[in-house]
């Protein structure tokens, strides 16, 4: 498995993409790919949380510019639509929640969702899908 490289303090949603505010439930970075946990907050996605819940989006706005959240702090996450910050991706590639909490992998993992696909080297266009039920 391949992790995409993220440098967070570029990370940031491009024209046309959808934003949603939500409350961090634990650290969270830019760039992150996150889930809705049952209580409504946003917390990092990993191989463990997979099945039981999925992935809503990318982090891309944290408090006051800063490149992380603690519990409890509003973030933006694009759930739709073009994200840059990213790079070395392939344009038309699918990729994945990796097994690692919060990272984003050009492979399908032990249990995999699709976070979205590669628009060029640095763009993501975030558009879940539950891939695996296993």
């Amino acid at each position: 498995m391949a992790y995409i490289t993220v440098t967070k303090a570029s990370v940031r949603p491009l024209n046309g993409a959808a934003i949603r505010r939500f409350d961090a439930g634990g650290k969270v970075y830019a760039g992150d790919v996150v889930y809705l946990a049952s209580d409504g907050d946003v917390e990092e996605v990993s191989a463990g949380v997979i099945g039981k819940a999925w992935p809503v989006g990318i982090v891309v706005g944290c408090p006051e510019g800063a490149t992380s959240a603690t519990s409890g702090d509003a973030v933006d996450v694009v759930t739709n639509g073009p994200v840059t910050g990213f790079s070395s991706m392939t344009p038309g590639a699918l990729h994945y929640a990796g097994d690692s909490a919060g990272r984003l992998s050009d492979t399908a993992g032990t249990k995999s969702a699709i976070v979205g696909f590669a628009e060029a080297a640095a763009t993501l266009f975030v558009r879940p899908e539950i891939i695996s039920l296993s």
